[in-house]
């Protein structure tokens, strides 16, 4: 029992000595003057993440994420959502890194977001509007990233990737590729 335990401590520390713990996440700020999003006046999001380097090229993380969309006339839409997820670096030039990451998000708020940027709510299986409601999405989403210094990084997302959409509202509900539909950065700081 004793070599067991002795052996998994060796291993922990092992993993330790070369992990690394960082810090960071995403602000969004987002204001519409198309004629078909024009019910939107403004959408406003904060995403913090922590995250843990297993290895140079593996990484685990979580985010967590608050998302508000004001529109013009009705309620404010907002969500909270939760994302762990596993990031692999499989191209690296330099100080630039090329990753994709797979995870899981959970999402729950007032009610959902269409594609054509009005609120709409979604009905329960007996045809009742509903306001509150939850989501979840798998997702693989590529990503690069830039490395300022040994500390400091930027990191940025193309779209949503391949994913995965389930919950309340069945009209989102399916698989998706989107690389195209906007681009997220972030900042990172390692300990």
């Amino acid at each position: 029992m004793k070599k067991i335990f002795l052996s998994l401590m060796v291993m922990v520390a092992a993993v330790a000595a070369n992990a690394q713990i960082w810090v960071g996440g995403s602000l969004g700020f987002r204001t519409y003057s198309e004629d078909k999003v024009a019910n939107w006046k403004s959408t406003f999001s904060i995403k913090p993440e922590v995250g843990y380097d297993l290895s140079e090229d593996l990484s685990i993380a979580i985010g967590l994420g608050y998302e508000m969309c004001k529109p013009e006339q009705g309620d404010n839409v907002s969500t909270l959502s939760v994302n762990p997820y596993a990031r692999y670096k499989f191209l690296k030039a330099g100080n630039f890194s090329v990753f994709v990451d797979g995870g899981f998000t959970f999402e729950t708020g007032d009610y959902f977001v269409g594609k054509d940027g009005e609120a709409q709510q979604y009905e329960d299986e007996n045809g009742v509007p509903q306001k509150d409601g939850s989501m979840f999405n798998i997702a693989i989403r590529p990503g690069v990233a830039y490395a300022i210094n040994d500390n400091f990084s930027v990191v940025a997302h193309l779209g949503d990737g391949l994913i995965y959409r389930g919950g309340d509202n069945k009209a989102e509900n399916g698989f998706a590729l989107d690389i195209a539909n906007g681009l997220s950065f972030g900042v990172y700081y390692a300990f």
